[in-house]
């Protein structure tokens, strides 16, 4: 069974917040810093999870 750490639910959190901040007719955020922070956290949180995936198969 798959282990779901907290870096999981934090990136499906950010990464629908995100989605959500969106303006698809103009291509921007609708409020720009929040909509770039919760980018920035949901990159930041995939790392971890890819860098946790990367060590653990060693």
């Amino acid at each position: 069974m798959a282990k779901i750490t907290p870096f999981w639910i934090i990136a499906v959190i950010l990464g629908i917040a995100a989605f959500k901040q969106i303006d698809f007719e103009n291509l921007n955020f609708k409020n720009p810093g929040m909509g770039i922070l919760y980018l920035i956290t949901f990159v930041f949180s995939v790392i971890l999870i890819v860098k946790g995936k990367k060590t653990t198969k060693e």
